[in-house]
């Protein structure tokens, strides 16, 4: 891994939810709450620009999810062009995208999925050679069945995945994660680590 940004830091410290904004439909919710930090999705590559440009102007981190999104690329190229319309964040499952990310100064999230112990081997290798600042580590439920030494290979992370309760994000923040990340607008406005417990009992 490599340092963490501060900036991002004070964000998840403030609000540990990270809203998975699925389309442009979706943007207005998340524009509305006091979410600090989204990952956006299923964005065509000519609402982009536009979108981005509106949540950066409303004081958002916004990270994009480059897989996911119609009309990028999955090269160098792509990665480029999100740059330059001011992206601060790149999602993604491939690590030749997120060391490419990094050199360019962007926040990265590597995305792994953890199935099952088989394939934990190549995510955490996957991890080591491409020093994302965050892991999203899906589905979350595995988390718990994780040895320390296994998590600590995907620390920091952010757990996602079947994240549909406050008692969900309490859970998983106690359980190590940095923040959890969820499309679930209700969950949205939780705002620290101590309102997430409070609002759970």
């Amino acid at each position: 891994m490599i340092e963490f940004p501060q900036e991002l830091d004070l964000r998840l410290s403030r609000n540990p939810v990270i809203g998975s904004v699925f389309g442009v439909d979706a943007a207005p919710g998340f524009l509305s709450s006091g979410c600090q930090v989204c990952i956006l999705a299923h964005v065509a590559l000519h609402e982009l620009e536009g979108l981005l440009h509106s949540l950066t102007a409303a004081g958002k981190f916004t990270f994009v999810n480059i897989d996911a999104c119609s009309g990028l690329g999955q090269d160098r190229g792509a990665v480029e062009y999100l740059k330059k319309i001011g992206t601060e964040g790149l999602v993604s499952t491939k690590t030749a995208l997120i060391q490419r990310a990094n050199t360019m100064e962007m926040v990265t999230m590597q995305k792994v999925f953890v199935t099952d112990r088989s394939n934990l081997p190549r995510s955490t290798g996957a991890v080591e050679q491409s020093k994302p600042h965050l892991v999203q580590v899906m589905p979350w439920p595995v988390i718990a069945h994780l040895s320390p030494a296994e998590l600590s290979s995907l620390t920091p992370f952010v757990a996602a995945g079947f994240i549909r309760t406050g008692g969900d994000v309490a859970r998983a923040l106690r359980e190590g994660a940095k923040a959890v990340s969820t499309s679930a607008a209700e969950l949205w406005d939780l705002a620290g680590r101590d309102s997430v417990e409070t609002s759970t009992n």
